[in-house]
C-alpha cells in the first residue's frame, strides 16, 4: 500500500462533509451531556473511544509502565522533566477513568490485568528500552495524540469537549520534550545512528495509531460528531508536520508504508 492520492483524500473530504454529525442532525441535537440520555450507538461508540483512552493512560493509575523511564533518564535535568510529564499523563488518566464510569462502570485493577484485552494501540506494547526509545514515542505517539485530541475540540460529548483542549496542548508540550531530547541525541554520529535504526520500529506505529484508511467505524464516529476528520486526513497532516522535522536531525523517513499493521 502506498499513501493515498490526492484524490482519493479529496473524496474522502467530500464523504466526510456528508457525513458529519449527520445523526445528530437526524435527531434535531448538536450534543450529549453526562447527565443525559444516550442513544445506544452513540453509548457503545463513546464507551470504545474513551476505554482506548483508559488503556492508555488510565492503567498508568494501577500498573505503571512510565516509571522506569525515570531510570534511563541521562540528567537530572531529564529526570524532572519526564517526571512532569508523567504527572500529567496521569492527570489524563484519571479523567478519563471516571468518563469512563459515568458512562460505563467503575473499572479496577482487575479490569487492567489482561494484558491481551486491552484496546490500547500495539505501540504501547513495544519495549522501551533506551532513552532514544522514549524520545521517538514521545515525538511521534504524543504528536500524534496532540492530532486527535485538537481534531475532537469540538466533540459531541460535553464531557470529552470540556477536557481536551487541556489535553491537546499537553500533549503538544509532551512532543516538543521528545523533540528536543532527540535533537541532543542526533547531535553525535552514535545517537543519530541509533534513532535512525530505532525510527523503523516507531514511525509505522505511529502512523498505525490513526487506524485503518477504509475503517467503516471511523464514519460511525464521524455521524455522531465524537471525531471530525478522517483516519487518512489526520495521518496526512501528521506526515506532512512531521517528516520535515524527521529530516531536519539528519534522518531519513522510513517509507509509508513500511511495516505497517493498519493499511
Amino acid at each position: 500500500m502506498t499513501m493515498v492520492s490526492d484524490a482519493k483524500l479529496g473524496e474522502l473530504a467530500a464523504r466526510r462533509e456528508e457525513r458529519y454529525c449527520s445523526k445528530l442532525r437526524e435527531m434535531g441535537v448538536d450534543h450529549f451531556d453526562e447527565r443525559g440520555e444516550l442513544p445506544d450507538e452513540y453509548r457503545q461508540l463513546l464507551r470504545e473511544l474513551v476505554r482506548v483512552q483508559v488503556d492508555v493512560e488510565g492503567v498508568l493509575l494501577f500498573h505503571d509502565w512510565i516509571r522506569p523511564w525515570l531510570d534511563v533518564a541521562p540528567t537530572p535535568r531529564d529526570r524532572m522533566r519526564i517526571g512532569r510529564l508523567h504527572a500529567e499523563e496521569l492527570v489524563h488518566g484519571y479523567q478519563f477513568l471516571k468518563m469512563y464510569k459515568s458512562i460505563d462502570h467503575e473499572l479496577t485493577a482487575e479490569d487492567f490485568a489482561d494484558e491481551e484485552a486491552r484496546k490500547a494501540q500495539y505501540i504501547f506494547n513495544y519495549a522501551f528500552d533506551t532513552w532514544v526509545d522514549i524520545a521517538l514515542l514521545n515525538t511521534l505517539a504524543d504528536r500524534m495524540g496532540a492530532f486527535v485530541f485538537a481534531d475532537m475540540e469540538e466533540c459531541s460529548y460535553l464531557p470529552w469537549r470540556r477536557i481536551t483542549g487541556r489535553i491537546a496542548k499537553d500533549e503538544r508540550g509532551h512532543t516538543a520534550l521528545g523533540f528536543g531530547n532527540l535533537r541532543e541525541i542526533c547531535e553525535t554520529e552514535e545517537g543519530r545512528a541509533e534513532a535512525q535504526q530505532l525510527l523503523y520500529k516507531w514511525y509505522p506505529a505511529s502512523l498505525d495509531m490513526f487506524g485503518r484508511t477504509d475503517s467503516d467505524r471511523q464514519w460511525d464516529y464521524l455521524d455522531w460528531g465524537l471525531k471530525k476528520s478522517t483516519n487518512e486526513e489526520l495521518r496526512r497532516s501528521f506526515v506532512a508536520q512531521v517528516d520535515p522535522l524527521i529530516e531536519s536531525l539528519g534522518l531519513e523517513v522510513p517509507p509509508y508504508e513500511y511495516n505497517r499493521r493498519f493499511l
